[in-house]
């Protein structure tokens, strides 16, 4: 099976790992994925930091601007624009941006 254009990882035994896509949920088959229904949503989920592998493709989306404010003389600031929102960054930037 072929997820977005991507390879799915498998664990063991067909255990496979399903990317959230805001997509209609393979378990409970929610239109938005969210699950809502009692007692339908996935026992167990993965997320950051469990596989390395899983690691180097996760992206995240950013929910508002994030700036850098840096001094330029002493009496003035300007901020730098590092993730605008809506922007989709790999997990080390969000990391290094303090997200998560």
């Amino acid at each position: 099976m072929n997820i977005e254009g991507m390879y799915p990882e498998i664990l063991f035994d067909n255990v496979q790992i399903v990317r959230a896509d805001r997509q209609a949920c393979p378990v409970c088959n929610h239109p938005t994925g969210d699950c809502s229904v009692e007692n339908s949503a996935p026992k167990h989920i993965v997320g950051a930091g469990i596989f390395q592998s899983i690691d180097n493709t996760l992206t995240f989306t950013v929910e508002e601007d994030v700036y850098e404010e840096k001094q330029i003389n002493p009496f003035y600031k300007t901020r730098i624009l590092l993730a605008r929102k809506g922007q989709k960054i790999p997990l080390m930037k969000a990391k290094d941006l303090g997200l998560l």
